[in-house]
């Protein structure tokens, strides 16, 4: 089996406190290095996006049963997916997050490109893909998996939690109801 050149073999993402932005570094398997600065809003948008994607990269066993009769292609679908499931976890639980960003990569840009705008991208049937548009007019695209979509959301709250920035609120959160009070002055 051939491995696409512009497979991704490592990712970092840190905090830059003079540029007070994330500085993502992609290494692909050509040995070259995509770099990419990543802004709060950016951050942000990402984080967001990434939390609803997760859910839907990868088809539930209870998606493929009916409520009340389950068929026996059903069973397969739903034990097809168990399966894929178990495999993915696995996958997860094998990430490496604590050796050293391998440097010495071919840089494909002369400067980290700047991301003005994140967002996932799903056609057909086709996996969904996060997208960075960068000001340059260039669009970084990486094909999501439940892998990649754990590594970049843990590196994400590593990286904000240096920086110090407050995004790891989840999306879903209801709405807190703050009483106020008037005072009147006499």
């Amino acid at each position: 089996m051939t491995q696409n050149e512009s497979a991704i073999e490592q990712i970092n993402l840190g905090f830059n406190e003079q540029e007070d932005r994330l500085l993502l570094k992609v290494g692909l398997a050509d040995k070259t290095e995509i770099t990419l600065w990543i802004t709060r809003r950016v951050c942000k948008s990402m984080w967001s996006s990434l939390q609803n994607t997760g859910n839907e990269l990868l088809p539930t066993a209870h998606q493929f049963l009916a409520p009340t009769i389950a068929t026996a292609d059903a069973k397969d679908q739903a034990l097809e997916s168990f399966m894929r499931e178990s495999d993915d976890q696995k996958k997860i639980e094998n990430l490496d997050f604590k050796s050293e960003y391998v440097a010495g990569r071919q840089a494909r840009s002369d400067e980290p490109m700047l991301a003005v705008q994140s967002m996932i991208v799903s056609i057909a049937n086709l996996p969904p893909h996060l997208e960075l548009q960068c000001t340059n007019g260039q669009s970084v695209k990486m094909a999501l998996t439940n892998e990649l979509v754990h590594a970049l959301t843990s590196m994400m709250q590593l990286a904000t939690r240096e920086a110090g920035w407050d995004l790891l609120m989840p999306a879903d959160n209801a709405p807190v109801n703050i009483s106020t009070s008037t005072q009147t002055l006499h």
